[in-house]
């Protein structure tokens, strides 16, 4: 009985998504998101919170904001956000 290997021909196009929490800026409401890159973080956090314009996404734990894939990136599954929107700022 010979080992049976598989094999994947073509590898997926994208990245697989990585799990996210996101809250509003009052911390009041929080949201479990799913996204493989910044840019689709951001876009699912603007349907989740029914928000629309122009936002900031920070660290929830030290207000460090997240604006390069880069750092995305570099950042561990489940790490906790919150969504600014114009003129909210981030509060311990």
């Amino acid at each position: 009985v010979g080992a049976v290997t598989k094999q994947t021909l073509f590898p997926p196009l994208m990245p697989a998504g990585r799990p996210f929490r996101v809250s509003n800026a009052s911390r009041s409401s929080r949201k479990g998101i799913v996204a493989s890159n910044l840019r689709e973080l951001i876009s699912k956090t603007l349907d989740a919170f029914l928000i629309s314009g122009i936002v900031t996404l920070v660290l929830e734990e030290d207000g460090t904001v997240v604006d390069t894939e880069e750092f995305f990136q570099s950042l561990d599954d489940n790490t906790h956000f919150m969504v600014l929107e114009k003129g909210q700022k981030w509060t311990q």
